[in-house]
C-alpha cells in the first residue's frame, strides 16, 4: 500500500466498509492481504466479500496518504515523486469518473452512502488526503498536469456537500461525519484556489453548517466532543485541524480557536505518561494506523499558537514527511512550543469524566451522558492505569461488524462497575455529587441505572494511594456484583479483612479490599481488551446478596492495611501505612438509608 519504484498501489474498484475487515472467529482485525486472501493472526484465512471490499478501503486510504507523502517529496525537488503523485491522482480521477454519480450499490440502509466507498464518511477522509496532496503539489508542478485532479476534487466537494445536507435534514448536524465532510470541502477548496479557482473555503469553515457552527454544536463547554468517546474526540479534532490549512488563527470563526485549544487540552490531560489514550466509550487505538493519526494530530496541534503540548504523545517512529507537510499549516514558519504540559487531576463536568492523578497512576471515573450510539452500559466505571500498564483499563470494542461489539464489549460486565441481578445497566446520565481538588482530590457521583437501586461511587486520589468506595442500596434483596477488569495477570488472595490483589507492571500495585457485609471476591479467565479478544485476562467478581452493600478498595505501593467503619450511615475508611501512620477518610457526610 505504498509507492514502490514507479508504481503506486491503487485498487481498481470501489471500497466497502472497513469494519468488516475483522476475523469472524477471533474478533481481531485481519492482517494485510496476501494474494487475494486475508489472514488472521490466529491462523484463519478469509477470502471473497466482504473482506475484499473492506481491504480495498484500507488500501485506498493508504494510497491517499502515500500521495500526500509523495507530494511533500516533490515539493523538496524529487521529480520522480512528482510523477508518481500525478499518476496516482490521474488514476483516481479516472476511477471516480467510471463509478458515475450514483451512490455505492452495497451501502447498508443505515449508512450515509458514498460513491467510491459505502460510507460518505470514508470518502470524505480519503478526499481530504487527496486535496492536501494537490495543495502541496500546487506551485511545484505545472498547473496543467493537475487539471484531471481538479475535476476529481470538484466532484468530491459536491458529494460532501450533498451528504452534509442529508445530515442536516435528518437532524444529525452535530454528528462526527459532519466534521469530516466539512474537512473535505474546505481542503478541496483550499487546493482548488491554489489552481486559480474561486476560493470557497470560507463557506466550509465559517459559513452555514461549516466548521465553526459544527464545533459550537458538537463540542461541550469542557472541551470534549459530545459523544464522550476518546476515539471520536480525536477523530473530530483531526478533521478540524486538517480543514484549516492556510487559515491564520485570527481569521478563524469566533470561538473556534478556543474550542480547538480545549479539545487539545482534553487529549493532553487524558493520556498516560507513555502516550496511551484510554479507549473510553468506543474503539481502542493501536498499531501503525493509530501511530500515523496521532503523529498527524501532534504536529498539526503544535501549529496553533499557545496550544497545549502533545509532544509526549507523539509516536517515536513517526515519519518525517508529516513534519515537513505540517510546517506552516496555519501560515506560520515554525512549529509551536513543544514543551511538555503538566497533567494533574481534572474534572470534565459536561462529558462526565473525573481524571485523577497520583504518583505512578492515573484513574478515570465515568459518570457522564451515555454517549449516543457509541456509548457503553458502564456508568460509574473506574479505570486505572500505570505509566505503561493497563491495570484496569477501558476495554474498547472490536471493529463494528463483529458481534462481540454489542454482545460483550458494550455490556456492563465488560466494565469495572456494578451489575445488579446479572442485568445490564440502562442508558443513563450520572450525577456529580462533589468535586474537591487538592493534594488529596475527592470526587463522588451517583447513577440511576437500575430501578429501585441507589448507586454511588466515591474516589479519593493522593500521591500515595487511590481509594475507591462503591455504595449501593436496593428496595429488596438483590444480587450485587462489582466487576474488576484487568489487562495484567492480577493475583488475588484472601486476608483477615477481606482480600488483597497484586497488579503487576510499572513496579506493581497492591490492592486492599474490604466490604460491608462480607462479600466474596472470585476470579476467573475472561476476554481481554477489544484489540485482541483472545488475550485472556482475569475477571474479578466481588459479589454479595442483600439490600445494601459497601465495597472499599485502596490501591497503593505503601499501604499496609485497610479498615472500614460504618456508624449510623456514616462511613469512614482507615488506611494503614508502613511508617505506622494512618490515613482517615470520612467518605460522604450524607444520609444513607
Amino acid at each position: 500500500m505504498s509507492a514502490v519504484g514507479r508504481h503506486l498501489t491503487i485498487p481498481d474498484r470501489a471500497g466497502g466498509w472497513w469494519h468488516e475487515y475483522v476475523c469472524p472467529v477471533h474478533g481481531v482485525e485481519l492482517l494485510p492481504a496476501h494474494n487475494d486472501s486475508f489472514p488472521c493472526s490466529y491462523g484463519c484465512v478469509l477470502t471473497g466479500e466482504p473482506y475484499t471490499g473492506a481491504w480495498a478501503v484500507l488500501a485506498h486510504q493508504a494510497a491517499a496518504r502515500s500521495l500526500r507523502r509523495l507530494a511533500v517529496r516533490a515539493r523538496a525537488g524529487d521529480r520522480e515523486a512528482a510523477d508518481l503523485a500525478i499518476d496516482g491522482l490521474n488514476r483516481y480521477a479516472d476511477l471516480y469518473a467510471r463509478l458515475g454519480a450514483t451512490t455505492h450499490p452495497d451501502a447498508q440502509g443505515w449508512m450515509l452512502s458514498g460513491r467510491l466507498f459505502q460510507q460518505a464518511l470514508t470518502e470524505a477522509i480519503w478526499g481530504t488526503s487527496l486535496a492536501h496532496a494537490v495543495h502541496t503539489l500546487a506551485g511545484t508542478v505545472d498547473r496543467e498536469r493537475l487539471l484531471p485532479a481538479a475535476e476529481l476534487l470538484r466532484d468530491i466537494r459536491e458529494s460532501a456537500r450533498s451528504a452534509r445536507q442529508l445530515l442536516v435534514e435528518r437532524g444529525d448536524f452535530r454528528h462526527n461525519y459532519t466534521a469530516w465532510l466539512n474537512a473535505a470541502g474546505a481542503s478541496v477548496s483550499h487546493a482548488l484556489a491554489l489552481l486559480g479557482e474561486a476560493d470557497e473555503a470560507a463557506d466550509w469553515v465559517a459559513g452555514p453548517y461549516g466548521i465553526g457552527e459544527h464545533a459550537a454544536a458538537a463540542i461541550n463547554g469542557d472541551g470534549w466532543e459530545w459523544e464522550g468517546s476518546t476515539y471520536y474526540h480525536v477523530f473530530v479534532l483531526r478533521a478540524y485541524l486538517l480543514a484549516i490549512r492556510d487559515c491564520p488563527h485570527e481569521t478563524l470563526p469566533p470561538g473556534l480557536s478556543h474550542r480547538l485549544h480545549d479539545m487539545i487540552e482534553v487529549v493532553a490531560v487524558l493520556a498516560t505518561k507513555n502516550g496511551q489514550l484510554p479507549a473510553l466509550q468506543d474503539t481502542p487505538y493501536g498499531g501503525a494506523r493509530w501511530d500515523d493519526e496521532i503523529a498527524e494530530l501532534c504536529l498539526l496541534a503544535a501549529q496553533l499558537p499557545h496550544s497545549p503540548s502533545l509532544v509526549f504523545l507523539r509516536p517515536k517512529s513517526g515519519e518525517s514527511w508529516r513534519e515537513a507537510e505540517a510546517a506552516g499549516w496555519l501560515g506560520g514558519d515554525d512549529l509551536g512550543d513543544l514543551t511538555k504540559t503538566g497533567r494533574s487531576s481534572r474534572l470534565f463536568p459536561d462529558a462526565g469524566y473525573a481524571v485523577l492523578s497520583g504518583t505512578g497512576y492515573r484513574a478515570i471515573l465515568d459518570f457522564g451522558p451515555h454517549g449516543g450510539s457509541h456509548g457503553h452500559l458502564g456508568k460509574l466505571a473506574l479505570y486505572l492505569y500505570g505509566p505503561t500498564a493497563g491495570w484496569q483499563p477501558a476495554y474498547g470494542v472490536p471493529p463494528y461488524a463483529h458481534s462481540l461489539r454489542r454482545d460483550y464489549y458494550r455490556r456492563t460486565a465488560a466494565h469495572p462497575t456494578l451489575t445488579v441481578d446479572g442485568a445490564d445497566q440502562r442508558e443513563a446520565t450520572g450525577q456529580l455529587l462533589y468535586w474537591r481538588p487538592g493534594p488529596s482530590t475527592v470526587v463522588g457521583a451517583s447513577a440511576e441505572v437500575y430501578p429501585g437501586v441507589r448507586f454511588e461511587r466515591h474516589v479519593r486520589a493522593d500521591p500515595e494511594h487511590l481509594v475507591d468506595v462503591v455504595r449501593v442500596a436496593a428496595d429488596r434483596d438483590r444480587d450485587f456484583v462489582l466487576h474488576l477488569r484487568s489487562d495484567v495477570d492480577t493475583q488475588v488472595r484472601h486476608t483477615a479483612i477481606g482480600y488483597q490483589t497484586w497488579w503487576p507492571g510499572d513496579g506493581g500495585l497492591t490492592g486492599h479490599h474490604a466490604s460491608i457485609p462480607a462479600a466474596a471476591l472470585g476470579t476467573g479467565p475472561d476476554l481481554g481488551p477489544a484489540d485482541d479478544p483472545q488475550r485472556t485476562r482475569p475477571h474479578l467478581r466481588w459479589r454479595v446478596f442483600g439490600r445494601q452493600a459497601v465495597f472499599v478498595s485502596a490501591y497503593s505501593r505503601t499501604a499496609t492495611g485497610l479498615r472500614v467503619e460504618q456508624t449510623d450511615g456514616r462511613l469512614i475508611v482507615h488506611i494503614g501505612h508502613s511508617d505506622g501512620g494512618t490515613v482517615r477518610w470520612p467518605v460522604a457526610d450524607r444520609e444513607w438509608d
